[in-house]
């Protein structure tokens, strides 16, 4: 399997453990990290000041793309539940979680066939994120100047943009979910379907730990 792209404090651990007795400490320091950034939890309740600095620090490192997406879901992931982290913990984190979820797609396409099928994404994006947008736009705690609009206001994004872009990783799991866990169940011979995206979830960190290490 081909990883297309390696942040440079994960080289940094594969330089180390090149020519190294302890190799498989590597390994076992790496997987825990990956296993870590998969068990951070549920964002905590939003404020506009730790969105102004999540964003500031994603902007002072230039991040683009889906490198400022996951820092500043990072940063305010450890912010809004009390977690210490310097700005390369959440950087360092951030990066893990990327190619945990390229990683996550690219070995079910790979080791079992399964790919994204566009049409069904947007059939799950039509009942599942539509949905969630009407719902947190109109509680009572988000008017016009709630703490949504004014964090799709900072990125640069429409609310449509906005809502889109930070939660489509969700959905395209699901849409590939729908097809790959039932090849799953018999693969792992379990019934349970949190049992098998855990046991997934495990194929796919050491899948990274095997080819990065």
């Amino acid at each position: 399997m081909v990883i297309k792209k390696f942040p440079w404090f994960i080289i940094i651990l594969v330089l180390v453990a090149c020519n190294n007795e302890d190799e498989t400490i590597e390994q076992q320091e790496l997987r825990e990290k990956l296993i870590e950034v998969n068990q951070l939890g549920v964002m905590g309740e939003l404020n506009k000041a730790d969105i102004d600095v999540a964003i500031s620090e994603a902007s002072q490192l230039d991040l683009q793309g889906v490198d400022r997406k996951w820092f500043i879901l990072f940063h305010l992931l450890y912010t809004t539940n009390g977690i210490e982290a310097d700005t390369e913990k959440v950087y360092e984190d951030s990066q893990l979680r990327i190619l945990y979820e390229q990683t996550w797609q690219e070995l079910a396409l790979e080791r079992y066939g399964v790919q994204l099928e566009e049409e069904k994404l947007q059939e799950i994006l039509e009942t599942s994120l539509r949905p969630l947008k009407e719902s947190v736009l109109t509680s009572e705690e988000e008017q016009e100047d709630g703490v949504h609009h004014y964090f799709a206001e900072a990125l640069g994004y429409s609310l449509d943009e906005y809502f889109y872009m930070y939660t489509i990783h969700v959905y395209e799991r699901r849409a590939i979910s729908e097809t790959l866990y039932p090849l799953l169940e018999r693969e792992y011979n379990l019934a349970d379907e949190h049992d098998v995206s855990l046991q997934y979830r495990m194929e796919v960190i050491e899948e990274i730990v095997e080819t990065i290490v």
